[in-house]
This record gives structure tokens, C-alpha cells and sequence, in this order.
């Protein structure tokens, strides 16, 4: 394995002199001579442009011979929250087959009949519970059937290399919000990933990485001089990605976690019909007490628009602050105690999502109001042995 990787990284140097996403390396000669001369498919979405503001499709369309498109949830040059269903692309004519729609998240042999390999470009957040890496482990899966390459335009990971969180249990990895066992926060990028995966699974990929270069694991987005695009939906701005691994898991509780038509409020805020004004002081002074570093929180109400109590005005917390400070498994873990000790006849904690935290046994330490201190060093030794078991997929 050790030697594999150093031979995509000979072939696509990691260089400290320049500062590119794979995307904007497509002009140099060695990754040229990786796509000419081939039918191309391409996985990506609106976020897949270069440096110049390039979509991928468009470099790939007139540069190469692309002939098919890929789009992953949310769907190709559009921001969807719902189903989306395959059609043609607009800007070139090519069709569009939707790795998002009921009953289908992958590629049909008879979707790859005819290609030689697939670019993919995807913009990930750093979140085991985000679907992009699922997605993407799916066509490498269905690429290794029909023995056709998989060829990553590497990205930077947007939380950088922290690690934090519970490593998935095996019993619950394989589904589309958990597809492999690493941590909630696994400081890796969607390459470093797929490579783990061709490996651990088993799949047999043809797969190539095409490396950012001059990205360090501790750079984060406000030091990139990037334009901001949003990857999904609900994140239409920078600073929501931090507040998607805080608040994430919140979401399988019946509380409205800020989405609604402009998503501006999104895992800013958490609150519900059941929580009176009186009871968001409550929830408010409980959580400032528990003095996660740099964060606060300070009651409001708002109109829900989309989602969870569409239509309705619910009462809750807003959070600001520097959310780099506090380490996201334990305030996730302590939020989620809170809320079941202030809430027990209306929170719906059965629905707790095992897939989301990591494990039955998380799930249970919290809803048995397990102290934080103990959970947190074994968490610990599982991270230490990830940190390990990562090393030799690693790329930056």
C-alpha cells in the first residue's frame, strides 16, 4: 500500500512553492496525459470550480473527451435539498444521471458502459455524516466492477486535521450518512479517504489522486483566498461548516436546527414549539454554564421556513463565539445530556441516531447521563489508534 501512494505522489507532487486544488492542476503535463485519449465521466456539483471560477464540466468538455455527468446530492449546478432526478446539462447538452434519487445512489454497469474513467470533484466538509464521501465510495465500488478508473481532483479538508469524535462502529458503518469507521471529525481529505477505503474494503479501484499542493492539515478556510460556494444547501457561509459538526447530530432530535429558505440561520440556532420563551432562558443559562470555551448562547425565536416546524415560530438558543476553541464530541455529547435533563417528556430521545454519534454505546452513555470524563478516554485511545491506522493513506 505504502508503495502505491508514493507513486501518485511522484506522479502529482505535493509542492510547497504554489497553492491548487487537483482542479486547477489540469493543465500540467502529467495530469494531461492521465485524461486525454479517454471517454470521461465526471462526478461533481456547483462547487467544482478552479481557481478562475471554472466549472470543471466546462474544462473537462472542452479540453477532453467528456460524454457524461455524475451529480451527487444537492444536485449538479443548482442548490437542491430534496430528490434529484437525472436530465441534461444545459451548458454542453450532456446527460446528467443523479447519484441522489430514490432507489439509486450509485452507477449502473449500464451507466458505465463505454467509459474509460471518472473525475470527480467534490467539496467536502470534514464530517463523517456528510454524504459526498459515500457517494464517491459508491461509483469506486461500481467503477471497480467495470474496471474503469476513478481519478480524484483532491481538496483540502474545510476543518482542517483535527480529529475528534467516536470512530464508527463496523456493525453500523455501509450507510449513506456512516459509510466507513473513522471519527465524526477524521482530519482527512475525500483522496486520503478514498484511498482508505479502496484499501480497507477491499474494492480493487483503479484509483488515481490528483493532490492539492501547498495546503498544510492545520490551514483553514479564511487563510485559502478562495470565493466562497457553497457545498450544500444549508452552508451559505464559511463559518457554518465548524457549527455543522457541533450542531449536526442534533438534527435527529424533533428540534429545529435553523434551516429554512435562505439558510441563514442554519446550526446557528436550535429550538422548537414545545420550548416556551421561559424555557429557552432555562436551556440558555444551563448551557452557558457549562463553559465551553469561547462559545456563548443567548435565546431567540424566529420563524421556521423549511424542514422541521415549517411554518411555525419556535423558541430556542442562538450560539456565537469562536467555535475552534471547544472540542466538537464533547459539546455535542454535553448539549445533548442537557437538552434530555430539561426536556424528558418532549425531546424525542428515542430517535437518537447510533449511525450519527458513532455507536449504540454513545447513544446510551448519554441518554444514561454517563459523565463526559469517562466516555472521553476511551474516545481518546480510539483516536489515538486512528491517528495510526490513517498514516499510510495520508497525502499532505
Amino acid at each position: 500500500m505504502k508503495k502505491l501512494i508514493l507513486s501518485l505522489l511522484l506522479a502529482f507532487p505535493v509542492l510547497s512553492f504554489a497553492y491548487d486544488f487537483g482542479i486547477d492542476r489540469l493543465t500540467e503535463s502529467e495530469v494531461v496525459n492521465l485524461l486525454q485519449d479517454k471517454k470521461l465521466a465526471v462526478l461533481t456539483h456547483s462547487a467544482g470550480v478552479d481557481k478562475t471560477q471554472t466549472h470543471l464540466i466546462d474544462t473537462l468538455f472542452k479540453n477532453f473527451t467528456l460524454v457524461k455527468i455524475f451529480a451527487p446530492e444537492h444536485g449538479l449546478r443548482s442548490m437542491a435539498d430534496e430528490w434529484v432526478g437525472d436530465g441534461v446539462d444545459e451548458q454542453t447538452g450532456l446527460p446528467v444521471i443523479s447519484l441522489y434519487k430514490r432507489g439509486s445512489r450509485a452507477p449502473s454497469l449500464q451507466d458505465l458502459k463505454g467509459l474509460d474513467a471518472i473525475v470527480v470533484d467534490l467539496q467536502d466538509v470534514g464530517v463523517r455524516y456528510y454524504t459526498y464521501f459515500s457517494t464517491i465510495a459508491e461509483v469506486m465500488k461500481a467503477a471497480s466492477a467495470a474496471k474503469i478508473e476513478v481519478i480524484i481532483l483532491d481538496r483540502p479538508n474545510l476543518l482542517g486535521g483535527k480529529i475528534e469524535g467516536e470512530t464508527l462502529t463496523q456493525d453500523l458503518a455501509g450507510g449513506f450518512t456512516s459509510y466507513h469507521t473513522v471519527p465524526t471529525r477524521h482530519g482527512m481529505t475525500l483522496g486520503e479517504l478514498a484511498q482508505m477505503i479502496n484499501v480497507e474494503n477491499k474494492m480493487n479501484t483503479q484509483l488515481k489522486i490528483v493532490a492539492a499542493r501547498g495546503w498544510k492539515r492545520e490551514s483553514l478556510w479564511d487563510k485559502w483566498d478562495r470565493q466562497w460556494i457553497s457545498p450544500s444547501p444549508a452552508l451559505v457561509e464559511p463559518t457554518q461548516i465548524p457549527l455543522y459538526a457541533l450542531w449536526g447530530t442534533l438534527e435527529n432530535f424533533n428540534l429545529a436546527v435553523g434551516r429554512g429558505l435562505k439558510n441563514d440561520l442554519a446550526f446557528k440556532v436550535i429550538g422548537a414549539p414545545w420550548i416556551t420563551p421561559e424555557k429557552a432562558i432555562l436551556l440558555r443559562d444551563h448551557l452557558n454554564a457549562l463553559q465551553f470555551p469561547g462559545l456563548s448562547f443567548e435565546t431567540l425565536s424566529w420563524n421556521v421556513t423549511r424542514a422541521t416546524y415549517d411554518g411555525k415560530t419556535v423558541n430556542g438558543v442562538k450560539i456565537t463565539g469562536d467555535f475552534s476553541l471547544t472540542r466538537t464530541d464533547e459539546f455535542t455529547y454535553k448539549v445533548a445530556q442537557t437538552l434530555i435533563e430539561l426536556f424528558p417528556n418532549d425531546l424525542n430521545i428515542k430517535d437518537m441516531s447510533a449511525r450519527s454519534y458513532g455507536s449504540v454505546h454513545l447513544v446510551e452513555s448519554i441518554k444514561k447521563m454517563v459523565p463526559w470524563s469517562e466516555e472521553s478516554k476511551r474516545i481518546d485511545l480510539a483516536l489515538e489508534a486512528f491517528k495510526k491506522r490513517r498514516l499510510p493513506y495520508l497525502i499532505y
